[in-house]
């Protein structure tokens, strides 16, 4: 997984997402947004999907600002979501030396949103690698990356790119989107109607707050703010699934009892991965289903795809010291 062979690569990014982008280091660079936190603030540059140029003071958490890494873990959030998503990560890894930076997408409570915005994937990545390009210190080759739900689709699009092929060693999806709309988008046509809602602008003062409701207290999922709850949903509307058939090596982890995507849906997307091997963990204690998945990379399989048929939507959390494990071992294959 995280010795890449640079020949089986696919490219998932499309045709018009090749375009020649410049993104602008600013004077100022980085600043503190939240010293206790580690968070920090970077002027960026990307352009949405009809080719407006966007600025924003992108928001991100950086365990190892100053650099010293031996490996850097570009983590991307779901929707709604924020760095935080990764708090049980990130603290063992930087004691280990991995590096973890975890921007925070436009409107979801930390980086400010724009009316502009589309929240489709080729714009997301946009945002995304504008972030990473910013970075400062970065000392290490080794690039990987991780993503949760709504961010698994991402992270494995940059991990794909042009941009970024020659330095990736490898990517983490959890609790990631398969290749055909699941539970939590269905049925679609209510994800759009709400969309148009929030076009109009005229019915936010009601929209907002119905969605914060609903992503608070129906779905349980954390939303700071109407507004925020509203961006998470357009991001709904742009899943890509025909573009998600990965050539790298990859571990993909789900669950048997996540509420918003089905198992059968992530088994579907495990079966199209390459030179694949199927792992199940029921277990309470993780330190069988680490050693195995070790193993399985060692032995050469290029995916590894792991079902925790207990456990819900969030895998870094209940399952934080298995994948701190395994990606610590593996930034020493």
């Amino acid at each position: 997984m995280f010795s890449l062979p640079r020949i089986g690569f696919c490219y998932v990014l499309t045709v018009t997402s090749l375009r020649q982008r410049v993104y602008y280091r600013f004077a100022s660079g980085r600043s503190v947004f939240d010293q206790e936190n580690g968070l920090f603030s970077v002027p960026v540059r990307f352009k949405n999907n009809r080719g407006d140029t966007i600025q924003l003071d992108a928001v991100y958490q950086d365990t190892m600002p100053d650099g010293g890494e031996k490996a850097v873990l570009f983590a991307l959030h779901g929707s709604p979501g924020s760095h935080a998503d990764f708090k049980y990560l990130a603290p063992e890894l930087k004691k280990n030396g991995v590096r973890m930076v975890m921007p925070n997408y436009p409107g979801m409570g930390y980086t400010a949103g724009d009316l502009r915005l589309s929240c489709e994937n080729e714009e997301r990545n946009e945002f995304t690698q504008a972030v990473l390009d910013s970075l400062d210190n970065v000392q290490s080759p080794h690039l990987y990356f991780i993503g949760h739900s709504r961010g698994g689709e991402n992270a494995l699009q940059m991990a794909t790119s042009p941009l970024n092929v020659k330095k990736v060693r490898g990517v983490v999806m959890l609790n990631a989107a398969g290749l055909r709309i699941h539970r939590g988008i269905e049925p679609p046509w209510k994800v759009e109607l709400f969309v148009k809602l929030l076009d109009l602008r005229v019915f936010n003062i009601v929209v907002h707050p119905l969605l914060y409701f609903v992503y608070n207290q129906v779905l349980g999922l954390r939303a700071p703010s109407g507004a925020a709850a509203a961006m998470a949903l357009r991001s709904m509307q742009t899943f890509a699934f025909d573009s998600l058939l990965p050539c790298i090596r990859l571990l993909h982890a789900y669950s048997g009892d996540d509420f918003l995507i089905q198992t059968d849906v992530s088994k579907e997307f495990a079966s199209k991965l390459e030179r694949r091997i199927e792992l199940e963990c029921s277990a309470d204690d993780s330190a069988a289903i680490t050693r195995s998945t070790i193993e399985a990379f060692s032995s050469g399989y290029q995916a590894v795809s792991v079902n925790f048929t207990n456990e819900g939507h969030f895998l870094q959390k209940f399952r934080a010291k298995y994948l701190v494990d395994v990606i610590l071992s593996l930034t020493r294959i």
